[in-house]
């Protein structure tokens, strides 16, 4: 009997890709699941793009190894997106810090289980008067600056950020080792992709295909007259990355576009249209929110607005698109993260070389042949391995930061690494795998900028 069409559906999220990284290193390497059909949004766009360029059980292997290079070349935003003129004029000032904040760690996910702010103090030990004069030196220099900025706002002020660094490595190659996308592989026969795209003129669902066609909602269809293109696909990628306010939209063919994931974040339908009947969807962002016990009422409006649409509303889609009725004998297989581990914008090879490894362990748990009690053993032991690592990153990177652990930070990072292995040999016990370099995970340090501080051991876990 023929194998059944196969379908790897990539959903976006940001830089939480790294998850979908390892999610497809798993299906890929070890489970050897190739996919003839990839459809995609947003972030999942790219990992799309590169895995497209493959046909054989070896391009597909390399593919995915290149993958997961690709995400950790990529250890500064500079390599990703730049500023605009209008937000570049900000840097130095209060105001371009907080900017910076909310790319970096103030989009990072709370560090999952009990509250660490007692062990890891507070982020800023400068006293009150300090910072109320850093404050108001540069809140002059903001000032200073007040008449670019307007210049700038006035030429660019769609967006906070660009894709162009981004579209440079697609297109020729990365500084720090992001290797090109060649269109020509990706349109050879023997793959079908599609990635969304919202068409903002027409208010639509699109999706650009493997040579460039820009087809309707039905993912079959070509749009009518010169909205079909074709169009570069890795415009095509581009557009379908472009996040609203963060990036500006991307003229395609006809019209203008901004990312996929506005209204399919998760292309199941999609799939389902082309013929797949074994659809893997590997999602980034995980489809269940945790409470949030913040005090809405005193955050500032990017917070609210990070809690309603960037997890809430975003959710509610997630959830929907998943939803889409199956043909009679085809089979959706979802593989999701349950701990948020890295932010949208996260540059911390660390966090995302940890996501990369809880992407191959939930697959791994995903696919297993075994019962669902099983399966839910094994899943109870990755989500404590994968706190576990998280929260023992957190630690590690104060250290790091600070040069110096007091007892209780070296207490925690032991008994952390000691759950790290539990966790792992409770798996184990299970029958589950794990990937070959599992063991430093509890027997060295996670991954972090610089060398080890010298008043560290060697062995994290040793007393």
């Amino acid at each position: 009997m023929a194998a059944p069409k196969t379908a790897f559906v990539l959903a976006g999220g940001g830089t939480k890709g790294a998850f979908e990284a390892g999610a497809i290193r798993y299906l890929v390497e070890e489970a050897g699941i190739l996919p003839q059909v990839l459809t995609a949004a947003s972030a999942g766009a790219v990992a799309a793009a590169v895995m497209a360029q493959a046909r054989s059980p070896r391009e597909f292997r390399l593919r995915a190894q290149e993958l997961r290079q690709d995400l950790l070349a990529m250890t500064h935003i500079d390599h990703l997106f730049a500023k605009q003129p209008w937000v570049e004029s900000l840097d130095g000032t209060p105001f371009g810090r907080v900017i910076d904040s909310y790319l970096t760690e103030r989009t990072r996910p709370a560090v999952p289980g009990p509250d660490l702010s007692a062990i890891l103090g507070t982020p800023d030990g400068r006293s009150r008067w300090r910072r109320a004069f850093h404050l108001a030196t540069g809140s002059a220099r903001a000032l200073r600056r007040a008449p670019r900025t307007r210049r700038g706002l006035r030429d660019n002020a769609g967006s906070v950020l660009t894709l162009d660094p981004l579209a440079r490595a697609l297109r020729t190659g990365g500084p720090t080792g992001l290797l090109p996308v060649d269109p020509a592989l990706i349109a050879r026969p023997g793959l079908e992709l599609r990635l969304a795209v919202t068409a903002l003129g027409a208010g639509l669902l699109r999706y650009v295909t493997e040579d460039g066609t820009i087809v309707e909602a039905d993912a079959l269809t070509p749009v009518a007259g010169r909205g079909a293109g074709p169009v570069d696909v890795i415009e095509g990628v581009l557009a379908s990355s472009s996040v609203p306010m963060v990036f500006p939209p991307r003229p395609l063919a006809d019209d203008v576009y901004v990312d996929g994931g506005v209204l399919q974040n998760i292309p199941v339908e999609a799939a389902v249209r082309l013929g797949a009947e074994r659809i893997v969807a590997v999602l980034a962002v995980p489809l269940v929110q945790l409470p949030d016990r913040r005090d809405f009422t005193k955050l500032n409006l990017m917070e609210v607005f990070l809690r309603t649409v960037g997890a809430i509303a975003f959710g509610d889609r997630q959830a929907t698109n998943l939803r889409y009725p199956l043909p009679a004998g085809a089979s959706l297989t979802v593989i999701d993260p349950v701990i948020d581990v890295v932010g949208p914008f996260e540059v911390a090879p660390g966090l995302m070389l940890l996501d990369m490894d809880y992407g191959w362990l939930r697959a791994a748990d995903v696919l297993a042949p075994v019962d669902d009690d099983v399966r839910a053993e094994a899943a109870r032991a990755t989500d404590a391995l994968v706190t576990a690592r998280t929260r023992c990153w957190h630690l590690e990177e104060s250290i790091w930061r600070s040069g110096r652990a007091d007892w209780r930070k070296k207490a925690g990072v032991r008994d952390l690494k000691l759950a790290v292995r539990e966790a792992l040999t409770e798996r184990e016990k299970l029958g589950f795998p794990t990937p070959p370099d599992a063991e430093r995970w509890w027997s060295a340090y996670e991954v972090h900028g610089g060398p080890r501080p010298p008043e560290l051991s060697a062995d994290p876990s040793a007393r």
